[in-house]
């Protein structure tokens, strides 16, 4: 099976980006809307690049991208963040989530030396639920119609996973 790895975000895949930003199939479990245009989303970079408190990652499967992940809201003091990951439309569904998870959820522990990583999930998105469960993340409360997804309130999960529980 193909090997999964996560290289920092440069400036070159802005454009990559910009297309997994502006999908609406992907934007829904980011609870975002699509809209994003160059000139927004070269700003965003920019400012994101500088900012200390996230790491931003393109995964890729063998050279082939894949999608894109970050541990966001990195507290040092707390040894805590939170995860974010989305997989291009033509990479769902071929077994990289689960690997592109593990990576990151290694980068932040064996890495940043964090204790928890956290992250939140719409409670329809079983095969996430299952993907992150997997891993060794465990539900830890709902947010009851916390976001507005095709029209209709969603509940949020939010998960977390300890240093301490965390299944290699």
């Amino acid at each position: 099976m193909n090997k999964i790895t996560l290289t920092p975000v440069e400036k070159d895949d802005t454009d990559y980006l910009l297309d997994l930003f502006k999908n609406p199939d992907v934007m829904d479990y980011w609870f975002s809307e699509p809209y994003m245009n160059k000139e927004k989303y070269t700003s965003s970079f920019e400012n994101r690049q500088k900012d200390e408190s996230a790491r931003q990652f393109i995964a890729y499967a063998e050279e082939v991208r894949i999608g894109y992940t970050n541990l966001h809201l990195i507290n040092l003091r707390h040894r805590t963040a939170v995860l974010a990951i989305m997989l291009d439309p033509d990479n769902q569904g071929k077994g990289y989530a689960e690997k592109v998870v593990r990576s990151i959820v290694d980068y932040g522990f064996n890495q940043l030396n964090l204790n928890k990583i956290t992250l939140d999930v719409v409670d329809y998105n079983e095969k996430a639920v299952h993907i992150y469960e997997k891993v060794g993340f465990k539900i830890e409360g709902k947010k009851e119609q916390q976001y507005f997804i095709q029209g209709k309130y969603h509940t949020s999960l939010s998960m977390g996973l300890l240093r301490e529980h965390y299944q290699k």
